[in-house]
């Protein structure tokens, strides 16, 4: 956001010192200014389109730091190789800085979605639009808005709270986190009371996107009751339902299934995601039209050796091979299992690939409610049910009440959540809500404290916002 502000600023000061005698008065006929570009539908909804473009992390530095930062923090993969190895090791081994590459691309681009969801909300009553219309942009830009407020709050803490597109009040510190953790929880009620339970166009918001990333906000916030009463708001919309077969969910022929409450959609070549590019080496069998870089991304054996022997989730990693020039390559036992949770794209450009990334799964929903409910009462038999409404579905064996304390079935809860969401975005903040991130780092050998629970702000932006303070240990 900051850029778009500074070159306003600059053309501000240049026009401000221009001397003329007499200052020329020029009638505008362009349709690109805000008096005229954001009273039409065009160009309003070329604004929201834009607002979903940086909120969906359709960028490759946010993409990178929201797919792959969780999983080296955490401990699930490891990376080698590659011109990106440096800001990889530097997550895996909590020597990050303020000048991270990927975590500034991640405060970039959800600033750039709320800036522009700013943008609708201030001048969406300035054109001319019906109440269908007006009404669906507030829902959508006020979701988007919250989305990326909970996304910045997840790595950063508090952040700063721009609640509009003026730039009168661009220095502001950081917001008191009882106030920024207010306005995300009246944003995503807000939004989930007037967006429609079945999108009008796929990939836009719903009331079952703004529930669930409310119902996860709540859990990584401790407020367990107000999650669980969301997840049965989610049930009551009759809508979600978990796929017969895992691998099912991520198929690029079933792209838009019921498990998916909010999905983040490519279509290569145009928008890309580029997952694989980092993950697989480059003599993985694949079509010409595939390119994958020189990085790789690991799956450590301790983590594959985990799975039971019957569980489906653990068909999608990628144990050996056969490379292009005819040789196996076995990579259980060296701690370098590859991901194929998203398949390669026949429709691939290059290194991009077309697969839609999930963001919120309905197993997640029914994870959630199951952990929020012991984390109120202890282990109890609808615990024990939701819990193996996934495990069912991914053929491994079904829990049992007896034996379980509270504390063991959180942990086998996290464990599950291991289980399920490896590569999508989840591991630390799920380690993060059980109050193992750190300690679990420090058993790897990691210099992890406490402080590491969140990213540094970056650098650049506390360059150009003194009143920015950063957090606290960087």
């Amino acid at each position: 956001m900051k850029i778009h502000i500074f070159q306003i600023l600059s053309v501000f000061i240049l026009l401000s010192c221009v001397a003329c005698e007499k200052q020329l008065e020029e009638e505008v006929f362009s349709e690109l200014t805000p008096e005229t570009f954001l009273t039409t539908e065009v160009g309003m909804n070329s604004v929201l389109n834009s607002a979903y473009s940086h909120g969906q992390l359709h960028f490759f530095d946010a993409q990178n730091a929201h797919y792959f930062a969780p999983g080296f923090t955490s401990g699930a993969f490891w990376n080698k190789g590659g011109g990106i190895e440096v800001w990889w090791a530097s997550l895996t081994n909590f020597t990050w800085t303020s000048n991270h590459r990927y975590t500034g691309g991640y405060w970039l681009e959800n600033y750039a979605a709320i800036r522009d969801a700013n943008l609708i909300l201030d001048h969406i009553d300035n054109g001319d639009f019906s109440d269908e219309i007006k009404n669906s942009m507030v829902a959508e830009a006020t979701f988007i808005r919250a989305l990326s407020y909970v996304q910045l709050y997840n790595f950063f803490g508090p952040v700063p709270l721009y609640t509009s597109s003026s730039t009168e009040s661009i220095f502001i510190p950081r917001a008191e986190e009882s106030e920024l953790k207010s306005f995300i929880e009246e944003e995503l009620i807000t939004a989930a009371n007037s967006l429609p339970r079945d999108a009008a166009e796929y990939g836009r918001a719903t009331k079952g996107a703004a529930l669930g990333i409310l119902c996860k906000y709540y859990l990584n916030t401790h407020q367990w009751q107000k999650s669980v009463d969301i997840t049965q708001q989610i049930f009551n919309l009759d809508k979600y339902g978990l796929e017969n077969n895992f691998a099912d969910v991520f198929a690029l022929n079933n792209e838009g299934n019921s498990e998916f409450l909010y999905v983040i959609p490519f279509v290569a070549p145009t928008v890309s995601q580029y997952l694989n590019a980092l993950i697989f080496p480059t003599d993985y069998p694949r079509l010409p039209t595939q390119q994958v870089w020189g990085a790789r991304t690991y799956l450590f054996d301790d983590f594959v050796n985990s799975f039971e022997v019957t569980d489906t989730r653990k068909d999608m990693i990628v144990t050996e091979y056969i490379n292009t020039s005819g040789d196996s390559i076995v990579l259980l036992g060296i701690d370098q299992s590859l991901s194929l949770k998203y398949e390669f794209d026949p429709s691939a450009s290059g290194a991009g690939n077309g697969n839609d990334l999930p963001l919120l799964r309905y197993s997640d929903i029914l994870l959630s409610r199951a952990e929020a409910l012991n984390e109120l009462n202890g282990p109890t038999q609808e615990v024990i049910d939701l819990i193996n409404e996934v495990r069912g579905r991914a053929g491994a064996s079904l829990l049992t009440l007896s034996g379980f304390s509270k504390e063991s079935l959180r942990a086998s809860i996290l464990e599950e959540r291991e289980w399920e969401f490896y590569f999508e975005g989840k591991g630390r903040e799920d380690q993060i809500r059980q109050g193992v991130f750190i300690s679990n780092a420090q058993a790897r050998g990691k210099n992890a404290q406490s402080y590491h629970v969140h990213f540094a702000i970056p650098q650049i932006d506390i360059d150009a916002n003194p009143l920015i303070e950063q957090n606290e240990g960087y």
